[in-house]
């Protein structure tokens, strides 16, 4: 299904849905959890795991409706623009310094609690081993443009990176391959616009230990997969205008309520097609 996916991606990510597709999306994804709930319905009095299993193609099956409609909740598919202009960051971090970290709101740890639309567009879906994959579309674009030769390196932690390239950012003649499920990838040239993801994978056993149904319980399977983010370490290598090299570690953290608060982002959105702005996730310097 993330073969699927990806290519889902590469068709959309440069259209902004509608809130009339966002809408029909939803009700795409009601229409087969109802489904679902008629075929148990319909097997009373057997174990609810047995179910869940005789269910599992269907569940898959919705699972890659999940994955376009989680897509389309929160922000859609939209590319982020590699270096794009910002603030140069909080007052001491010297370094290409991320865009997301530098647009936060300094907690009283040290932490930055990032805006609201990183990490809150996921997409999950379920493998033939019964392994869940997660994607979480996240901001690593840089506050400056100053930089170059930008490389992203998975520096602690078990998430891979992607980087799916926007059609629409490749000037004539110039080619990027798509990096997905990499720990490092470079980009050479800081105007190409592309959509970042994290990736995580969950094992079956885990999913199924607190939850008979991950589509109704969705808030509480993002949040299981965030927590296998936690601690998640990315450094970050560029090269600027002068031709000097500098470096900055950021780590990764979910806020510790990211199963209500993403809760409140699924009614909100499932009610008007907005989100409510409720951050997930926040950052730190480490080095």
């Amino acid at each position: 299904m993330s073969n699927s996916y990806a290519s889902y991606v590469r068709r959309m990510r440069n259209v902004e849905p509608t809130k009339d597709e966002r809408r029909a999306l939803m009700m795409a994804l009601s229409n087969e959890r109802r489904a679902v709930e008629a075929g148990r319905s319909g097997r009373a009095g057997q174990p609810s795991r047995a179910g869940l299993v005789r269910a599992a193609v269907t569940r898959r099956a919705v699972a890659a409706v999940a994955a376009v409609a989680v897509v389309a909740l929160v922000a859609g598919v939209v590319g982020t623009m590699v270096g794009a202009p910002g603030a140069s960051g909080p007052a001491g971090a010297v370094g290409p310094v991320l865009a997301a970290y530098a647009d936060g709101t300094q907690l009283g740890d040290g932490a930055m609690l990032l805006p609201a639309n990183f990490g809150s567009s996921v997409s999950w879906s379920q493998g033939d081993d019964g392994s869940y994959h997660f994607d979480f579309n996240v901001d690593l674009s840089l506050a400056e443009r100053r930089y170059r030769d930008i490389t992203y390196t998975v520096d602690g932690g078990d998430a891979t990176l992607k980087f799916l390239q926007s059609r629409e950012g490749v000037s004539a003649g110039d080619t990027l391959a798509d990096y997905e499920g990499v720990t490092t990838f470079t980009l050479s040239d800081a105007t190409i616009a592309g959509t970042y993801v994290l990736s995580v994978d969950v094992p079956q056993d885990e999913i199924d230990a607190i939850t008979d149904d991950p589509l109704a319980d969705s808030a509480e399977v993002c949040a299981l997969a965030a927590r296998k983010l936690a601690g998640t370490r990315i450094r970050i290598t560029a090269t600027d205008s002068s031709g000097a090299k500098t470096s900055l570690c950021f780590e990764l953290n979910p806020v510790d309520d990211f199963a209500e608060r993403y809760a409140r982002i699924e009614k909100h959105f499932q009610e008007d097609g907005e989100t409510d702005g409720a951050s997930l996730f926040t950052m730190r310097i480490v080095e």
